[in-house]
């Protein structure tokens, strides 16, 4: 809808002793604004540079940590430790449509917890520094008063990229879950409106996190939110949630069951509008199934009674099945019979054996209350070290409703590690494979508090030792593989055939890797730069005696070679070239002069030309 100002009367304007020149530009003010076309648009101060920041290349690299890894090797789950956009950034072309569910529980802007600062790069890095906002690389946390007139802009800044590119990674029938409470909840909506889109907006949670209510001084709060949304609506497939317990009033040879009406009582519907859902059925009252339950069908038999749809009590409309004639048909007697009710009369009803149903809006049970999350901490570690974590059960079920068994999870505010925990349960519940991608800061621990006291220092270590602790507890041993974001140190390589390759590009292409790296950070920095996942098997291997790492990618062990080793001879070489990988990997020291690589290259060339063969 077009506002447009109401028409102002000047004359009275005009009376008085007004300078020309301001009426003028008074005039053509309410002019210009009757003129212009207005629209609904969502913005605020700083949105075109938090869209620009999820679009700028990041500059960091991941770093494998395997000493705070379990099984770093083999293990498919992903820890990463560090500023979550860098690390969604570099997850962009490794796992772009690869992640199937997402969910997150941001800081909620309450004026009390920390809000990301992303781009402390320009002139005013050195004004934070000495302010204490920022560290000395430039990109610390600061608190985000409410006091401040950007409160609500900051929160928003901080949102939008990793939003935006959150939705990149969802595969097309992805589903994301981002917690919430009063604080920006409007503004959220807002802002996944914007960046997945008004018809992908699937439902909206109100969870009971404090059954016995917050005092907020004019209402105890009881509630927060959860925003549930897809990728894509129309492709989106959901499961509905086990009803644990369920009672049936009744039994057959298929187990229990209970009754509803086939009828449908909207009154909307009509035999006018749907005939195809009004005919009879007929009740043959001499073959009765058990107890009173008798055989129906839809022709007219000896002893048989018609029965057509019944009509409302309240304005006497006629209602219609709900099922059409079809599909009645190829249920007779198996989910649909006539039941003889207490008031002597026959009735055609569908047996329900449902033990599950779809998730509720409302999430009242205690299970999803923010204490539960606490006491599941408090066992693990015999202390609380951690404030407000969320309750498994709550992550579990939209895990169960989001999920198949073989899903890729990504939480980036991972916090104390809840969505890793209820992963593991219901991956031992139902024999499933799921995996995980949980990124978080290394933001320290207070000093007086009981986390620091217990010998935590930061708060992944915490998140870390949480999956331990649970996945020893559930006896699940997928492990995790530690990562941390970091600066790189590799110039930018291109990659290029050995077919492509000639002996003064690779002459060129001296060493550019720092002397005290790794042989994993090495083929860390491969995996970015040509976008492979960064969670597939590792293997060591010994080529001609030889230590060869070899990267799996989806069932190909030779997806990447790499030799990191200081002698290079010509056996190695032609066993490297004869495994045929994606992508061979050398060490510029290793060659001693550059008849090596000349070598290097005709080798690659004849017996696997379509290799990429990358020197560094």
């Amino acid at each position: 809808m077009t506002n447009r100002p109401e028409k102002i009367d000047l004359s009275d304007i005009k009376s008085r002793k007004v300078d020309e020149n301001m009426l003028n530009e008074l005039r053509d003010l309410f002019e210009k604004a009757d003129e212009q076309k207005e629209r609904y648009d969502f913005t605020w101060n700083g949105k075109a540079k938090a869209y620009f920041e999820a679009a700028s290349p990041s500059t960091k690299t991941l770093k494998p940590d395997e000493k705070e890894s379990v099984d770093f090797k083999n293990s498919e789950n992903l820890f990463i430790t560090g500023d979550n956009l860098e690390a969604l950034k570099l997850m962009q072309e490794s796992y772009l449509g690869k992640i199937d569910m997402i969910y997150i529980d941001p800081p909620y802007n309450t004026g009390k917890d920390f809000v990301y600062k992303d781009d402390f790069r320009k002139s005013k890095q050195e004004t934070d520094l000495s302010e204490g906002n920022v560290d000395e690389e430039g990109n610390r946390l600061i608190k985000n008063d409410k006091n401040s007139g950007r409160y609500h802009s900051d929160w928003l800044s901080m949102m939008y990229p990793r939003l935006k590119l959150a939705r990149n990674l969802l595969s097309d029938n992805g589903v994301i879950y981002v917690s919430i409470d009063d604080n920006e909840q409007s503004n959220l909506r807002m802002i996944m409106d914007e960046i997945f889109g008004e018809n992908n907006f699937i439902g909206d949670f109100i969870v009971r996190s404090s059954p016995n209510a917050r005092d907020y001084g004019h209402i105890g709060q009881q509630h927060e939110y959860a925003l549930f949304y897809s990728k894509n609506k129309e492709d989106t497939i959901t499961n509905k949630l086990p009803v644990k317990d369920k009672k049936f009033k009744y039994n057959d040879d298929d187990g229990g069951f209970n009754l509803i009406g086939l009828y449908n009582s909207n009154e909307k519907f009509t035999p006018e509008n749907r005939p195809n859902l009004y005919y009879p059925f007929y009740v043959y009252t001499d073959k009765k199934i058990d107890n009173d339950f008798f055989e129906i069908g839809l022709e007219k038999k000896e002893n048989s009674i018609k029965i057509y749809p019944p009509k409302s009590v309240k304005n006497n409309v006629q209602f219609v099945w709900r099922w059409g004639k079809e599909k009645s048909a190829e249920n007779l007697n198996k989910d649909i019979v006539a039941y003889y009710d207490k008031n002597g009369e026959y009735k055609i009803v569908q047996k329900l054996r449902n033990k599950e149903r779809l998730i509720r809006s409302i999430l009242y049970d205690a299970k999803y209350a923010s204490a539960t999350g606490t006491t599941e901490v408090e066992k693990l570690f015999d202390n609380k070290i951690f404030d407000f974590p969320k309750p498994t059960p709550l992550i579990k079920d939209f895990l169960e409703v989001g999920t198949n068994k073989n899903s890729l999870v990504l939480d980036f505010f991972a916090g104390s590690g809840t969505t890793a925990e209820a992963l593991f349960k219901l991956n031992k519940e139902d024999n499933g494979n799921r995996k995980f991608i949980l990124v978080t800061l290394d933001e320290k621990i207070d000093e007086s508090s009981l986390a620091y006291k217990n010998g935590y220092k930061t708060i992944d270590e915490i998140s870390r030792d949480r999956i331990k602790r649970s996945a020893s507890k559930l006896d699940d041993n997928s492990g995790f593989r530690a990562l941390k974001v970091e600066n790189t140190n590799l110039d930018e390589n291109v990659f290029k055939k050995a077919s492509d390759l000639k002996q003064g590009q690779l002459i060129m292409d001296i060493e550019n890797n720092s002397d005290n790296r790794s042989d994993y950070e090495l083929l860390y920095d491969v995996l970015i730069s040509s976008a492979f996942e960064y969670n597939r098997p590792i293997s060591i291997d010994t080529l001609d005696g030889k230590k060869v790492i070899k990267y799996d990618y989806f069932g190909v062990l030779s997806g990447v070679v790499a030799y990191f080793g200081d002698d290079l001879s010509d056996d190695l070489i032609r066993k490297i070239a004869d495994l045929k990988p994606l992508i061979a990997v050398f060490k510029e020291s290793t060659f001693d002069k550059s008849s090596q690589k000349v070598n290097l290259l005709e080798q690659f060339r004849i017996t696997s030309p379509d290799t990429k063969v990358k020197v560094i």
